[in-house]
């Protein structure tokens, strides 16, 4: 009877139990999403603007100088490595030119030669004038007498013949004087040509820059057209684009366009196009101008975006991209006001707006601002 009683209030027990149970289930209520203020919320729309493509390229210096030998001869000494920077007029290196040197002391011989005689010719011209002078004067005398009968004719004959012959050596001495200017000219050619050939022997820097290439060492015997140096002006930079053969009408000296190099950003300029077009890469050249200020070196890979038609694209503020890992998303703002994270896939950036490839459609509202704070399902309320 006892373990009867016992069981039954155990059921009861039991049934209470549950009965509570269930009362409190009916009283519970889900509670309120959370609620985020001040959110700044875009509706987001296709939008025409013109396409690019983006053409990769090389860096490299506006002003690249090879220096190379024209003389032959060994290379005595250079100064400079590559790395180095290097004056305009600075000494370089030096070819060994004792021939050259030869040469030169030679022309100088001929000028000074040149000289003397030129000075001899001179003094000639000055003794046969007053040779001429003289004779001139007793031809003249003698012709006076000949009329008045004072002289024979044979006397006069004498002093017509001294006469015609100083005048004809007064002549023949002034030919000589321009025989010998033009025989100066040719020493003082001589010796500039054999001057400049010895300048050759002394390799300067062109440009203000750095040396990027040594090609020779000190010993090496060189022929004319040896390169020896390399000096590039690395104050003014360039990037030489390839962009396809059919985008070739559509690209301008002048225009600007943007150019990545690496991490930086720039803005460049268009300096020339290169029609004739690459046959095996059915490609041009259009060399970009690169700011002064850029963090550029010679070789470096770029890249140049250009402006070769329009197109429409989805584009949202930067501010509302939301990194997650390797995934990109945003806050889609439904009408009821709630925020749910999507995935979406991005394009190309256009200043602080990035286009939208796949993941949302034209129309659709974002969160803009307070990304930090959102979360799947929260609600949003605008400032």
């Amino acid at each position: 009877m006892k373990t009867r009683n016992v069981l039954q209030v155990m059921l009861a027990l039991m049934a209470a139990a549950f009965l509570a149970a269930c009362g409190a289930k009916t009283q519970t209520k889900e509670p309120a999403p959370a609620t985020v203020s001040g959110v700044a919320i875009e509706t987001v729309h296709t939008q025409s603007g013109p396409e690019y493509y983006e053409a990769v390229g090389t860096v490299k210096p506006e002003t690249s100088s090879v220096l190379g030998a024209e003389i032959s001869g060994t290379v005595r000494k250079i100064w400079v490595k590559p790395g180095d920077r290097v004056r305009r007029g600075q000494l370089l290196a030096v070819i060994d030119a004792r021939t050259q040197q030869a040469q030169l002391e030679a022309a100088s011989a001929g000028v000074e030669e040149s000289v003397q005689g030129l000075a001899e010719v001179r003094q000639a011209i000055q003794a046969a004038a007053a040779e001429r002078k003289f004779a001139e004067a007793t031809f003249q005398r003698y012709k006076a007498l000949l009329a008045k009968k004072s002289v024979s004719q044979q006397e006069y004959d004498n002093a017509e013949t001294r006469y015609l012959g100083a005048a004809a050596n007064e002549k023949a001495t002034e030919a000589r004087l321009k025989q010998m200017e033009a025989r100066q000219r040719q020493a003082q050619a001589q010796h500039s040509s054999a001057a400049a050939v010895l300048s050759y022997s002394r390799i300067v820097a062109p440009i203000d820059g750095v040396v990027a290439a040594k090609s020779v060492d000190e010993g090496t015997v060189v022929m004319p057209g040896t390169p020896l140096l390399t000096v590039e002006d690395t104050g003014h930079f360039r990037l030489d684009a390839n962009v396809p053969a059919n985008f070739l009408g559509l690209i301008h000296i002048g225009e600007s366009v943007p150019v990545t190099m690496g991490a930086e950003q720039a803005e460049g300029r268009v300096i020339e196009v290169v029609p004739a077009a690459d046959p095996s890469t059915r490609t041009f050249i259009a060399k970009v101008e690169l700011p002064t200020n850029c963090h550029c070196q010679s070789g470096q890979y770029g890249s140049a975006s250009f402006a070769v038609g329009s197109t429409t694209r989805l584009l949202v503020p930067g501010a509302a991209l939301v990194q997650r890992g390797e995934l990109e998303g945003l806050f889609v703002i439904n009408p009821d006001g709630m925020a749910y994270y999507r995935l979406v896939k991005t394009g190309k950036t256009f200043g602080n707006q990035v286009e939208i490839l796949s993941g949302l459609d034209d129309g659709e509202r974002v969160a803009v601002s307070k990304i930090d704070q959102l979360s799947d399902g929260v609600r949003v309320q605008t400032s």
